[in-house]
């Protein structure tokens, strides 16, 4: 896949902006505040419908301006696609998704044109924060691959709410648990392609961490391990099993007034030599599993898709010693790489295809 040119129109720090990266590594270099993670910024709300650093779209608004857009054409296999999103100022106003130049009604129906992983200094919070956020980078991922599993996950948290919301009637004894068996195995149902999907990914995602790690690191002692850790993975009836732990859990969930079974509960462990990583990791230990978790990602979508996805990496050079930073782009030949960093000299040794200077929301050629 390869990015072949990105158009902004009053998004974040851009008025207008045209951009046609080449193929292999683009490097926007810049000070703090520059701008350059709004480009990265942009391409992924491209390939998603989403920011991965706000969850309100009004951010992304240029200040004073009262909508914003962001396309983006890729060359996929030979063909040209174009994607888009318009975002609004009022919230009143649902955003605008574009595939091939027409306005598409639902998130799912981007899923898959465009493809990214990206790799920010943030991300080290998939390893040391809460479940939520590995489920999260669990959901991306699949939602990627398979359009199909990005509905299963929406009708599953559709159905969750209802449960979630009958269970606090019920505690306030405006409404009867007679009604509770009905959505539990709506819920079930639900359940079951979302916990075959996850287990999948996360066997492969393990197999091919485990490689990334020890070639990046460049300490073969030093084995990386993840497991799926879900309450419903190892029963054959997903759905049978999650019925009876839904009645089982009847009485707490509604003294709860919350749902304590199924796939919103699940996590991924991650162990470094046999202990849990997020514990008795370094920063860097951590740091480098990771980026291992997000090469594994291009490998499995360029295996679903049949070809790489763009890689975006937000200011990561500086967190990676040269040995590193070397090895890590020896990899990456065959993926198209937009990288952000505040340093030129952090990339000299990198062979950049192209290194573009930001400032000010203007972005120049890279000069001596």
């Amino acid at each position: 896949m390869h990015l072949t040119q990105l158009r902004l129109h009053n998004f974040r720090s851009y008025g207008q902006l045209a951009l046609m990266p080449p193929p292999g590594l683009t490097v926007f270099v810049g000070e703090n505040g520059a701008g350059k993670t709004n480009l990265l910024e942009a391409i992924h709300l491209c390939c998603l419908g989403r920011s991965h650093r706000t969850t309100n779209d009004q951010d992304m608004i240029r200040t004073g301006s009262d909508t914003c857009a962001v396309h983006a054409t890729v060359q996929r296999q030979g063909r040209m696609d174009e994607v888009g999103v318009r975002l609004y100022q009022q919230q009143r106003q649902r955003k605008l998704i574009y595939v091939g130049g027409k306005v598409v009604h639902r998130v799912g129906e981007l899923m898959g044109h465009m493809t990214c992983v990206m790799f920010s200094p943030e991300d080290v919070e998939i390893l040391k924060g809460g479940p939520q956020l590995r489920r999260r980078f669990l959901d991306m991922l699949l939602s990627q691959c398979l359009p199909a599993y990005f509905y299963s996950l929406q009708k599953y948290n559709a159905v969750l709410k209802q449960r979630n919301a009958l269970l606090r009637a019920i505690a306030r004894e405006s409404a009867s648990a007679d009604q509770l068996p009905v959505w539990e195995e709506q819920l079930s149902v639900a359940a079951q392609p979302l916990v075959r999907a996850r287990k999948q990914a996360v066997e492969r995602l393990g197999e091919l961490s485990k490689k990334h790690y020890a070639f990046i690191s460049g300490r073969n002692q030093e084995e990386l391990a993840l497991s799926y850790v879900s309450q419903l993975s190892q029963h054959e009836d997903i759905k049978g099993s999650m019925m009876d732990r839904l009645r089982q859990s009847r009485q707490d969930d509604i003294r709860r007034q919350a749902t304590s079974t199924g796939p919103h509960r699940d996590d991924i462990q991650c162990t470094l030599s046999g202990q849990e990583i997020r514990s008795y990791g370094s920063q860097g230990q951590i740091r480098t599993a990771v980026l291992s978790m997000r090469l594994s990602e291009i490998d499995i979508l360029s295996q679903a898709q049949g070809e790489p996805p763009l890689l975006l990496l937000d200011d990561v050079m500086s967190e990676l010693d040269p040995g590193r930073r070397l090895r890590l782009i020896a990899g990456l030949h065959h993926v198209q790489t937009l990288l952000t960093c505040a340093d030129v000299q952090e990339v000299k040794n990198l062979n950049p295809s192209c290194i573009l200077k930001v400032q000010d929301g203007q972005i120049t050629q890279w000069g001596p």
